[in-house]
Parts: structure tokens; C-alpha cells; sequence
């Protein structure tokens, strides 16, 4: 498995994109959120829209979700020696949020007797929330209400021999969320929503290193933090958590 982090940033981030992820799994790439600033963050990490095999959308705030609907039409008007070859895109979603992000993707797509449908197709794993991809289980479970009260969203563990990976997305009431119960000892790697300011909506740095029992710290990718981060080394290093940082490559076999 290898993540390329195509971002890492917060909503409001000026430097770091959205927190975006291309994650390469065998021969199939999913792309994980597609935030706003994805039209840039993309090209730069040498990707282009119709590289993607699937789209998993964890919630709808922009930073996650703004820069769909260009996506799904810049492949929907895919051209290949001058005709028209549209590909079609795989959206993975919490089956809660099925409706929402059908209705919202409606109000651009359903026009000239076309509909959602016949941009993209909306996956919703109905296997206790599973599905394969090639060799890999992706797993989504629900965190509705742990971002913010009253908002659908979701996470999700992607496993393969007997090893396992778990992504936050974002998130605030780690209790009510319950992730513990999704990690275990063949768990390599968590990819947690980290704020390093006292924050309504995402887990602060305190938070995380007060729900992670000690001994899974070092598992730890700190992810959807604040741009002035660098202000907080010490304080990363002390924890002995790692920072995903956009760009840069991170490999599991």
C-alpha cells in the first residue's frame, strides 16, 4: 500500500491543501476526499482526474467534498483522439449519506435529460459496511455526530493479510466515535485529525494523547492540522506521534 498525501491541511489552509489522499492499492488508486483545492493538489502530486478508480467521501464540508463535482465532469467530458469518452465515477459513502450527496450532486448533474447516474455511480457497502478492493477490505464505519453534532460522517479500516489500517477523517468527540474499537494489535497505522489549537469541530494534539493508550502513540499519523504546525515540535516529538505531510510518500507492505 502506498499513501500519497495530496494534502494535509484544514479547511482554511494557505499552504498545505486540503486533507486529500491518493491511496494506491495493487494496480487500483482511491482517492480519499476531494476537497476544493484538489484540481491543484492533484496535478502536483502527478496525477490526473481520470487516473482514479474510486472516490471514498467521508462527509460533505467543502474541504472534503468541494472539488467533486469538477472531478466527476472533467472525466464525465474525457476526450481520447479528438471523441468522446466519458468515465464514469465510483463514489464510495456511508450509506447515511447516500441521499445527501446525491442531492447535492443533482442540483449540477440533472440537467439535459441526464441524471447523477449517468455521471458517476454511488457505492455504499452493504457487507457489515465492506467491500473489496482487488486484495484489500475497505470497511467504512460511522462517526455521525463525533465531527459535529447533527452531520453525517464516516471512517474507515482498510485490511489486507492479517495487517489493517485505520483513517479518522475528521473528528472531534473521540469517545462518541468509538475508534478504539476499531484497532487492534495487526493495526499499523492510524490516520488521526489532529488540531493543535483548541478547536470545536477537530480532536486537539491533548485530546488524541489522552484517548491512544501510550503504546500505539508511535501509529499515529497526525493529519488535518493547522498551518502553523511548525510552531509545534517540540510538542510532536515529545508525543512521539508522526506528521502525514503533503507529498511525501508513506509505504506499508
Amino acid at each position: 500500500m502506498k499513501i500519497t498525501p495530496l494534502g494535509v491541511g484544514g479547511a482554511f489552509t494557505k499552504t498545505n491543501y486540503h486533507n486529500n489522499y491518493i491511496f494506491q492499492l495493487g494496480e487500483t488508486l482511491l482517492l480519499v476526499d476531494a476537497g476544493t483545492t484538489l484540481r491543484t493538489s492533484l496535478a502536483e502530486a502527478g496525477y490526473h482526474y481520470t487516473d482514479i478508480d474510486f472516490v471514498y467521501i467521508s462527509h460533505l464540508h467543502f474541504d472534503h467534498v468541494g472539488g467533486l463535482e469538477e472531478m466527476i465532469l472533467q472525466r464525465y467530458w474525457n476526450f481520447e483522439n479528438g471523441q468522446h469518452a466519458p468515465v464514469k465515477t465510483k463514489i464510495i459513502v456511508h450509506e447515511k449519506l447516500l441521499h445527501s450527496i446525491r442531492s447535492i450532486l443533482s442540483h449540477s448533474l440533472n440537467n439535459q435529460g441526464q441524471a447523477v447516474e449517468d455521471f458517476c455511480q454511488l457505492i455504499t457497502p452493504k457487507n457489515e459496511g465492506s467491500m473489496f478492493i482487488g486484495e484489500y477490505t475497505f470497511t467504512v464505519f460511522d462517526t455521525t455526530n463525533a465531527h459535529q453534532e447533527g452531520m453525517i460522517s464516516s471512517g474507515f479500516k482498510l485490511s489486507r493479510k492479517g495487517k489493517n489500517l485505520v483513517y479518522t477523517s475528521d473528528i472531534k468527540r473521540l469517545e462518541q466515535a468509538n475508534l478504539l474499537s476499531q484497532i487492534d494489535e495487526s493495526t499499523v497505522a492510524i490516520f488521526q485529525d489532529v488540531s493543535f489549537t483548541t478547536n470545536g469541530a477537530h480532536a486537539t494534539i491533548e485530546e488524541v494523547l489522552s484517548y491512544y493508550p501510550s503504546e500505539i502513540h508511535e501509529k499515529i499519523y497526525a493529519m488535518h492540522y493547522n498551518d502553523n504546525v511548525g510552531d509545534f515540535e517540540e510538542v510532536i516529538e515529545q508525543a512521539k506521534i508522526q506528521l502525514a505531510k503533503r507529498g511525501k510518500i508513506i509505504e506499508f507492505k
